[in-house]
């Protein structure tokens, strides 16, 4: 069996849309994924927004990381929303805890994978990682 795509080749073109209503948050995880070498990065404040960026540029993006706990649209109502519309969008979910509520909840709602907050750039970078080379391999 051949080895996937490493990680520089998978992060060197990749295009993120962030959703994060903390702002010391997304600076945070900007620059966790400017060490990773991601070099396209969108941030958007809520769910609604973030569909609203999805919808006007969808070709653009590769993977949506969004916090769980937002106003307006939560994260788990993108999820269902970007499900029902590209079922196939890599989706991470960033949380503050892990309760097996929220994994379960997550997952049955098509979560490729979640990260519990804080993490260091290994982490989240293994993650994305993880998750890029699962959707290549289908």
């Amino acid at each position: 069996m051949q080895p996937g795509p490493t990680m520089d080749q998978l992060f060197s073109n990749l295009s993120v849309l962030l959703v994060e209503d903390d702002a010391f948050a997304v600076k945070i995880a900007q620059t966790v994924l400017r060490q990773l070498k991601i070099p396209y990065v969108s941030t958007a404040r809520d769910g609604a927004e973030a569909l609203d960026i999805l919808n006007a540029n969808m070709q653009k993006f590769e993977l949506v990381i969004s916090d769980w706990n937002m106003p307006e649209m939560t994260g788990l109502q993108l999820l269902k929303a970007v499900r029902h519309k590209w079922p196939s969008m890599p989706f991470i979910m960033l949380t503050g805890k892990a309760s097996p509520e929220f994994v379960v909840q997550a997952r049955e709602n098509g979560v490729d994978a979640y990260v519990v907050k804080p993490f260091s750039p290994a982490q989240l970078g293994q993650k994305i990682l993880a998750v890029l080379q699962h959707k290549q391999a289908k």
